[in-house]
């Protein structure tokens, strides 16, 4: 994002804190939720915009990514880039609302929701993702593990934060962007990893229900006669289940009228082409 040194900065003020817009995240920390709620107060000006003042959603949408990439260069991997949006979105509602409350309606009531938000605006702006396994999977396909130091820099930038990230700045970052580049987006691998767990379950799922449409079922002798009389094979699961629910006999289901013709509804008995051939040679 462009720096705003040269330019008039828009400001507006909540109770005794003051909110500047401001272009970026401060490299080698963590953003706060004042420093999100002054980012879209930058991507909410229309000299900003380009052309003209952006939508709420499309704010959000650009700062979830930002702040997606601002995580992801101190090797923490965040919650999917929608649910950022959805909370940068409640967040920045409750401060509009604080801030365009009237003077005549801005009673004690107020004065404690506003100083109370004022005081959480100090904290993290925490998007950790929080889901074990989620998170193994991302490390897994983005080829890099959290490690000790990088969980307990996440812990001080909950708390005191006093840590600063060192590798921020040197060519890790590099390194890291340029992965990033690749793969497009963390959202790519939150994909591959859902689809994958999902998959799992629908393999256990099936797997449970073959073992016990199966129970009780032995292969015997009277597969191979089921399969010449024109069943399914022996050794399918739908013959299997065919010869559980049938119980009639395979002679029963050739007519009599047909059977000194036919062995089974799909051979005939080679006795029957001699004679035809004799009836044509008369």
């Amino acid at each position: 994002m462009e720096s705003l040194d040269t330019e008039v900065r828009a400001r507006k003020t909540l109770g005794t804190v003051e909110y500047v817009e401001s272009s970026g995240f401060t490299q080698g920390v963590l953003p706060t939720k004042k420093d999100v709620v002054q980012n879209m107060l930058y991507l909410l000006q229309p000299k900003r915009a380009g052309q003209a003042q952006r939508s709420k959603e499309d704010a959000a949408q650009l700062l979830a990514e930002h702040l997606q990439e601002h995580w992801l260069v101190c090797n923490l991997h965040t919650i999917a880039t929608q649910n950022i949006k959805k909370l940068i979105l409640k967040m920045y509602e409750e401060f509009t609302r604080l801030y365009q409350t009237r003077k005549q309606r801005q009673n004690q009531a107020f004065t404690e929701r506003a100083d109370k938000f004022n005081e959480s605006s100090e904290k993290l702006f925490d998007v950790f993702c929080t889901d074990a396994q989620m998170r193994n999977k991302l490390e897994e396909y983005s080829g890099i593990k959290m490690t000790s130091i990088e969980w307990k820099f996440l812990e001080d930038q909950r708390s005191e934060r006093k840590m600063y990230y060192e590798d921020f700045t040197d060519k890790q970052e590099l390194k890291m962007m340029e992965r990033r580049q690749k793969i497009q987006c963390l959202e790519h691998f939150r994909k591959l990893a859902k689809e994958e767990k999902e998959g799992n379950k629908a393999k256990e799922m099936k797997y449970k229900s073959d073992e016990q449409s199966d129970e009780g079922t032995s292969v015997d002798e009277s597969y191979l006669a089921e399969e010449e009389n024109g069943g399914a094979p022996a050794f399918s699961l739908r013959g299997r289940r065919k010869r559980r629910c049938t119980a009639t006999p395979a002679s029963a289901a050739m007519p009599l009228e047909c059977q000194h013709i036919r062995m089974s509804i799909r051979r005939v008995r080679p006795g029957f082409y001699e004679t035809v051939e004799k009836v044509k040679n008369c």
